[in-house]
């Protein structure tokens, strides 16, 4: 690989290898806690833990996703669905790439009023391949 090539990485991405180490630290921590602890620490940090999960909840429901509309190619804000009667494929407007398996599904969350017409309308079309057919049952 040419060292003029290469692409930087910055930011999160480069401190992605510290999350095994991480994750291995967390389990023998609670095992030390578990086994060793204080009797007290384990619904403690039980009770956090669940309550962790709550927030997690809260914040997902409370700030859903949006959709991201910049480009992989280009990086212009110019994504948009190449069919709107479908939530598969994406096209760019900028630069012409394109994906046709690429989800669009929070796109068409944004620009439909209702999507219970997308989910009626992908239905109705013909399986396109075996997992998708339905399988008889007696």
């Amino acid at each position: 690989m040419d060292r003029g090539k290469r692409r930087k990485v910055h930011g999160r991405a480069a401190a992605s290898w510290l999350i095994p180490p991480m994750m291995l630290l967390g389990v023998a921590g609670g095992a030390l806690v578990v086994w060793h602890g204080p009797r007290w620490l384990f619904p403690w940090a039980l009770g956090l833990m669940l309550a962790g999960v709550v927030i997690w909840i809260l914040v997902s429901v409370l700030w859903p996703a949006r959709a991201d509309r910049e480009c992989a190619v280009c990086g212009a804000n110019a994504l948009e669905r190449i069919d709107t009667q479908t939530a598969h494929g994406l096209v760019c407007r900028a630069c012409g790439w394109r994906d046709e398996s690429q989800s669009g599904w929070l796109l068409a969350e944004e620009e439909e009023n209702r999507l219970e017409d997308l989910v009626l309308r992908e239905r109705e079309k013909p399986a396109g391949s075996p997992m998708d057919t339905p399988v008889a049952t007696d």
